[in-house]
This record gives C-alpha cells, sequence and structure tokens, in this order.
C-alpha cells in the first residue's frame, strides 16, 4: 500500500476501447483517451479536402438559416413557443444531471432559445398559418437539429482547415477560439437553478433607490417578481398538470353523477352535461385558470405572473421582426455565432401578451440586460452603479468564503507600499486577505463584465475580458505575495496608511491567489492554467479563479473547512497539470470526491504517451445532489470520499478546534489512499477493543511514504507519557529514515468516543544532539526485530522485496547488506 501510486509507464486496461479510421479513444471509467494516429500525408489530404469545402459548408448553413427562418415566420409564434415549452419540459421531467442530457433533450431547448430569437428577428409572414402541421414541427425541428450540427462540427473543422493556410496559425489560439465559439453556441444555465433566488438578491439589492425612481418599485419587489417566474417554469408544469387532473377528476364525478338518473349518453351528450355541471357548480374561473396554464400562455404570460410594472416589461421584450441586428447582412446572418436577441431581451410579445418561455437566457443576461437599461434611460447612474458593483464584488466573495472557513481573519481593502514603475516606494491596495489557520488567501475581485460579443465576430474582445479578469488580478495578487516576501513579517495597512495588521509568510503552509468575478465564466476558469498558450499567462504560482456561483456552490458542499481547504491543495496541484483539461469548475470537485489525487490519477491513465484525457461525467452527482436541494431546501449534502469514521471523527474535531496547524494534520489524514486509510482506523478500531484487556496503549506506526505514529489513551490505559510516546516516535523516524514523522495522540472515552486529539511533528534534525546516540541504538534494536519477524513470518525474504525494516528500499539494497539478518 502507499500514500501515492506510482507513475504507471503505459496505460491501465480500459474499460473499452473503440477505433474508426485514423482516431482511437479508450475509457476508463469516466475518463476518455482519445489519440490520433493520422500519418502526415493522409492528415494533409484531408486538410486540404476540408479546406475545399469550406465555402460551400458556409452556403450550407446559410440555406438552412433561410429555410428555418421562412418556416418560422410562416407559422404562429404562439404555437411554435407554447408547443416547444412543453416538449423540453417532458423531455426534462427526468434529467437530474447535465451529463444525462443527450441531443433530443438538447434540441428541444433550441427549439425556444434559437427558435424565439428568429421569432423576433424575422417579419411575421403575411400567410401566416393558424396552426401547426404536425409534419411541419417535424421538419423544423429536424432544420434547427442539423443547424448546430454544422455549426457546432462541420463548420468548425473546414474552418480550421482553412485557418491553418495562414502562415501565422497558432494550434494552440485555434482550440481556444472553438471552444469560445462552441461555449457560445450551446451552455445555457450558469448556475443551479436552487440558487437563483440568491443570485437576484445579491445582485439587484444595492440598486433599489433606482428601480424605485425609474420603474417604481424597490429592488425586493423586482426581485419577488423575478422569483415567480422562476417558480412558475420551474414548478409550474407540475402545479399546472395537478390542477388539471383535479378538475377533471372533479368535473368527471359530477357528470358521472348526473347520468345516473339518465340513460346512456352519446358523447355529444356527455360533453354538454360537462358544460352544465361546470355551470352548476361555478366552476369557470376554475376552468379557466386550467385551460389558460395547460393550453394557453398564462404559464408564460409575465403580467399575469408577475408584479414587474409595464414600463420594465417593455424594456426586456421584443415583439415579432423587432430585432434587426440579428439577420442583418453580413457574416454570420441569422446562425448561432452571432449576439441571439434572447441574450439582449429575454421576453417575446405574443398577442399582445408579454411571454417569458427561456428562464435559461433570462438568468443568465438579467443583470447586464437591466445594466444597459437603467445605464441608458439614466446615464449618470454608470458611475453609481460600477461603484456598487464593485462593492459587491469585493463583500460577496467573502460572504461566501466566510460561510466556508468559520472564524477566518479577514482584512479587506489591505495597502501596502511596493516598487513603483519609477523605483520609488507607492501604495497598492490588494481587495481583500483571508487567513485560516496556515492557509492564506489572497482575494482579487473583479466586478467587471465578461464581454457580450460573440468570440466569432469580436474574439480579440474575449482575449480582453480574460486579461481583466483573469490576468489583473492574479498580477494584483502576485505582487501582495512578492511584498509577503520580503521580510519575516509585514505590515498591513487601510486606506489612511493606518497599520491594520501584520502577516509572516513562514505562518502559512498555503497560499492561494484567488481571483474571483461577478460573472459566470467557469468553462474558461477551469482552464486558467492553460491560457498562457493564447497569450494569457497568469504566471507559475497556482492560482484559483472561480466565479461567485463556484463558490455559492462550494459553501453547500463543504461542512468541514479542513476538508475545503485540503480540495483547494488539489486544486492548486492540477493547476501545474498538463494533463487534466476540463470544462467546467465543477469537474474539479467532482474529480477530487472521485479519486482525490485527481492529477495523479490523470497521470496513471496517460502514462507515457501524448495522447489527451477526455473527464466526463464527474459533476453526475453534484448535478444530483442540486436537483434534490431544489425540491426540499433540507435534502442534506451526500457528496463526500469514502473516509472511515474513525478518520472523520478525529477531522471534525480538528475543525472544531482552533489549534494552529490543525489543516496540516487534516490534509496528512485526506492525503492517504483508501487503503490506507482503512488500514490506519481498522488500526484504531482494534487497539480500542483491546486497551480493556492489555490496559496500556500500544502505539500503531506505519513506514513506507506514510509516516505516522499513533497513539489511543482511553480510561483503561496507564497515564500519559508524553515523553515515552515522543521516544518512540523519534526512534521509529531513525529506523525508517525519514526526515519528520507525525505523532498522533487520541484520548478517548470508556465508550470509545473520541475526546481530544493533539499532535506532535517529529523532526530528525529538530531531536537533541545528547539524545540521538540512545534513540540510534533504540533504532537498530527495532530494525532487527522487525527483519527477524518478517523472516520468521514468511520464511525468506526475496532480495527484490521491500524490506521490513521501513525505510522503502528492497531488501537487497538495505539490511541485507548490513550482514547477519539475512536469509
Amino acid at each position: 500500500m502507499k500514500k501515492k501510486n506510482k507513475k504507471k509507464k503505459a496505460f491501465a486496461k480500459p474499460d473499452d476501447v473503440f477505433a474508426k479510421g485514423p482516431v482511437s479513444m479508450a475509457r476508463f471509467g469516466n475518463n476518455s483517451v482519445i489519440q490520433s494516429n493520422w500519418s502526415p500525408e493522409g492528415f494533409a489530404k484531408m486538410q486540404n479536402e476540408l479546406v475545399e469545402k469550406y465555402p460551400k459548408v458556409v452556403q450550407d448553413i446559410d440555406q438552412l438559416v433561410a429555410e428555418i427562418a421562412r418556416l418560422v415566420s410562416e407559422l404562429p409564434a404562439e404555437q411554435l413557443l407554447h408547443r416547444a415549452w412543453w416538449e423540453m419540459a417532458g423531455k426534462h421531467i427526468n434529467v437530474v444531471s447535465e451529463t444525462s442530457v443527450g441531443t433530443d433533450e438538447i434540441v428541444s431547448i433550441r427549439m425556444i432559445d434559437y427558435i424565439q430569437s428568429i421569432i423576433v428577428s424575422v417579419p411575421p409572414a403575411p400567410n401566416q398559418r393558424d396552426e401547426i402541421m404536425e409534419d411541419e414541427w417535424g421538419i423544423l425541428r429536424a432544420k434547427v437539429q442539423k443547424l448546430f450540427q454544422q455549426s457546432n462540427i462541420v463548420y468548425q473543422v473546414s474552418l480550421t482547415a482553412k485557418n491553418r493556410t495562414d502562415p501565422d496559425y497558432n494550434d494552440d489560439l485555434e482550440e481556444f477560439k472553438f471552444k469560445a465559439q462552441s461555449y457560445w453556441c450551446n451552455i445555457r444555465g450558469r448556475r443551479y437553478q436552487v440558487h437563483e433566488p440568491a443570485y437576484l438578491n445579491d445582485m439587484f439589492a444595492p440598486h433599489s433607490d433606482v428601480l424605485k425612481e425609474l420603474f417604481g418599485i424597490t429592488s425586493e419587489q423586482f426581485i419577488e417578481g423575478v422569483t415567480r417566474i422562476w417558480h412558475n417554469l420551474t414548478f409550474g408544469i407540475q402545479d399546472a398538470v395537478h390542477l388539471f387532473n383535479q378538475f377533471k377528476a372533479d368535473v368527471d364525478d359530477a357528470v358521472e353523477a348526473k347520468l345516473k338518473e339518465l340513460s346512456p349518453a352519446t358523447p355529444k351528450e356527455r360533453e354538454t352535461f360537462m358544460d352544465e355541471v361546470i355551470k352548476e357548480n361555478g366552476w369557470e374561473e376554475r376552468r379557466d385558470e386550467v385551460f389558460g396554464k395547460v393550453f394557453g400562455l398564462d404559464l408564460f404570460d409575465v403580467e399575469k405572473v408577475t408584479n414587474l410594472p409595464q414600463a420594465l416589461i417593455e424594456e426586456l421584450t421584443w415583439s415579432p421582426g423587432e430585432e434587426k441586428e440579428f439577420f442583418a447582412a453580413g457574416q454570420y446572418s441569422g446562425w448561432p455565432l452571432r449576439i441571439w436577441p434572447v441574450f439582449k431581451r429575454p421576453f417575446v410579445r405574443l398577442n399582445g401578451r408579454c411571454c417569458c418561455f427561456d428562464l435559461r437566457s433570462l438568468f443568465d443576461n438579467l443583470y447586464r440586460v437591466v445594466q444597459r437599461v437603467v445605464v441608458r434611460l439614466k446615464p449618470a447612474y454608470a458611475e453609481t452603479w460600477k461603484l456598487k458593483q464593485q462593492e459587491q464584488s469585493e463583500t460577496l466573495p467573502l460572504k461566501y468564503l466566510q460561510q466556508i472557513l468559520p472564524g477566518a481573519s479577514v482584512w479587506r481593502s489591505v495597502y501596502y507600499p511596493c516598487p513603483g514603475s519609477t523605483g520609488k516606494k507607492e501604495w497598492c491596495e490588494a481587495d481583500a486577505v483571508l487567513v485560516y489557520d496556515d492557509h492564506l488567501f489572497i482575494v482579487e475581485c473583479r466586478g467587471g463584465a465578461f464581454t457580450y460579443t460573440s468570440p466569432a465576430n469580436d474574439f480579440p474582445a474575449y482575449v480582453k475580458s480574460l486579461e481583466n479578469l483573469v490576468l489583473k488580478p492574479v498580477t494584483q495578487g502576485r505582487r501582495f505575495l512578492n511584498y509577503l516576501n520580503t521580510a519575516d513579517s509585514v505590515p498591513l495597512f487601510d486606506h489612511q496608511h493606518q497599520q491594520i495588521g501584520q502577516l509572516a509568510r513562514r505562518d502559512f503552509r498555503v497560499v492561494t491567489i484567488c481571483p474571483v468575478t461577478l460573472d459566470p465564466f467557469t468553462e474558461l476558469a477551469a482552464q486558467v492554467q492553460h491560457l498562457r498558450k493564447i497569450g494569457v499567462n497568469v504566471g507559475a504560482h497556482p492560482v484559483w479563479a472561480v466565479s461567485l456561483d463556484d463558490l455559492r456552490v462550494y459553501a453547500d458542499v463543504f461542512a468541514n473547512p479542513l476538508i475545503f481547504l485540503h480540495f483547494v491543495e488539489q486544486r492548486m496541484r492540477a493547476f501545474g497539470s498538463d494533463i487534466i483539461q476540463v470544462n467546467d469548475e465543477l469537474d474539479h470537485l467532482g474529480l477530487y470526491l472521485e479519486h482525490n489525487h485527481y492529477s495523479l490519477h490523470a497521470q496513471q491513465i496517460r502514462g507515457d504517451s501524448q495522447a489527451r484525457l477526455s473527464f466526463t461525467g464527474y459533476t453526475t452527482e453534484i448535478d444530483k445532489f442540486f436537483y434534490q436541494r431544489l425540491l426540499d431546501s433540507t435534502a442534506p449534502c451526500p457528496l463526500k470520499q469514502q473516509i472511515p469514521l474513525r478518520l472523520i471523527a478525529i477531522i471534525e474535531f480538528l475543525a472544531r478546534s482552533t489549534l494552529q496547524g490543525r489543516s496540516r494534520v487534516a490534509s496528512f489524514l485526506l492525503d492517504l489512499a483508501g487503503e490506507w486509510r482503512k488500514t490506519l482506523a481498522d488500526g484504531i478500531e482494534a487497539e480500542l477493543a483491546r486497551q480493556p484487556s492489555t490496559q496500556r496503549p500500544m502505539p500503531m506506526s506505519t513506514h513506507g511514504n506514510v509516516n505516522v505514529t499513533v497513539y489511543c489513551w482511553t480510561p483503561f490505559s496507564l497515564q500519559y507519557r508524553n515523553d515515552r510516546a515522543l521516544a518512540y516516535a523519534r526512534t521509529v523516524l531513525l529506523v525508517n529514515g525519514e526526515a519528520e514523522r507525525l505523532m498522533l495522540d487520541l484520548d478517548f472515552d470508556e465508550h470509545g468516543s473520541l475526546r481530544e486529539v493533539s499532535w506532535q511533528w517529529i523532526i530528525r534534525e529538530e531531536i537533541p544532539a545528547h539524545l540521538l546516540p540512545q534513540l540510534e541504538v533504540q533504532a537498530e534494536t527495532l530494525r532487527q526485530k522487525r527483519v527477524a519477524a518478517a523472516i520468521a513470518e514468511q520464511g525468506r525474504i526475496g532480495r527484490n522485496d521491500p524490506c521490513p525494516c521501513g525505510r522503502g528500499k528492497k531488501y537487497k539494497n538495505c539490511c541485507l547488506r548490513k550482514g547477519g539478518m539475512h536469509s
């Protein structure tokens, strides 16, 4: 057993292997290894063919967009979106994780957001039909599906081949462009639905005065109104179906009671009776409500659902054919690669009613949409919005970090002297510094907007956004870290240059530079270490770039601050891995929960090959948990690693304590692989069972890559003697040839419940010189006992077997050479 498995020289055996032409893929659980085996000649030929096909691919997509637009203009918009929404709802009714979303589910979403964008961009045809025929719906759906297949895959492959002919072509830049365009066309839903109300409150609460001035409502009323839309489009289908079924049952019962008095009725007579019983029971309003929600637009009618003022609703609504830019002449006219109208205004006017069908686009863009509306109506408020936004960006991340790390020490707006451009000292600012035990977080907050322009039209704006939201705060964080390294201890100052604190670099085992943004960009943040390939170099020191939405998730997942800190340590190790390339920050969380040292796990899978790894399915359990939270706000979080209860008890005790260094001990235990965790926990259990009989503590010591000695103290054991325990642990350290070892003292009551945890880090260089001679004699005796015991148990020790003394060497290179102890 090892604390960390040794690096493998080749792949482990895959679960599945697939090969087609020059591409092969192997699956290892949730991980896929993809490798291309093109010959140079074959690849060049394929690329030339793609370049030749490029104009035809563009022409085909233009034609497909035109056909979709014509068909949409001829069909009734309210029926299109009503059917699209109910079809989408039906296909997603049992979907609890995005990893289980297939092509049908994805197309059902595009039939809402893309079709709504077409409706508001293309004037209705003069000969618009009254209803949608089944074959027309099927044709439209098939064309939309084909459009996204063509623009996501065929077009991108041909475009890359064309760009390769440019002498200045850069493969890394091209890959990033492709990813950015793919995210633009396909990724919707920036946060878990259960977090939408908190998001609204966080973002809009500071702007109550201007909303009152412009629209006559407070931010609280605005949040309440939008939350009603969220509730209606999230739970409304259940409510509507329940009302319909109950109404139908009541009407059927009333009709049956009436029919008992008569002879069997024809269907037409039965229908007449239905109208009669509805009228007799005064159910007309109930009927209208049920039919309006199930068959009409009441579920989506913004004015009917909310208390939002008409003026504000108008600002957020397009009428059919009103938006002129989506289909304006030029490249990508009507393509998914342009700015979609639903990104700019989420509502659509249908037969005089303002409706909301697209919950994802509403919440993904609402904050920036309202910001642009407010600033356009009141330009003088632009600077106020910016200041309030900056205050939010500096306050909210700390709110969630302190929820995860209760009791953390926090300094906001920290000023410190640093060399200026002219060489003179200048005052610089760090947005916040957070300290929890031996972890230091340098938090740099960014409230600016990520570009709303399409990466296909304005890719430099994408790179500029990354520089503003990631590179600039990372540079500021590094600057503070450099200041921290300038002396044994450095002072911290407020904006008036009065000292407010002091920090020493030696006190911190882990320092994390943490840029936090208000705007979500988790697809890019998850790959921040790879941005240097496109010129956004965040440096060698690990960086953890997250959005506010990510912190909301972590606040719900991590109940134990020390486990969270261990995750951060593993997240920082992944920063240095060129193998870990995931599409979501939460993939890192899923990988950690599944594999612990997940960057090492990835290296072991890839071995010495240059294959690319794809990590999929790691957010499945996370998605399931937040789906349950959506249904039940009290649902407990099941997202935990497999850790034995005895070790959990130790880590939870450490989390409740304020002892300095507790995080390092917890990380040591959490670093253990599954077998070591079980071995240690079983050893504690066995020792507690023995002590009522033995009445003395028997130390447990591990060797190899895990250096810990554990003492269990109970009311049945002898009085605690630290000198003896320490001497033994030092002896083990010497016999194993270690630089340091953890000695862990666990105090239990008579029922086996943990009462106290204490520890010492034994460092060889710190052992007093006058004790070494006696300890070395004891170490030699212990070494001989171990070897003799191994020979007695095994009969012989092979030359290439691990030496039983505990040094981690082969027997032939260790105790066999000492003589007298070999077999």
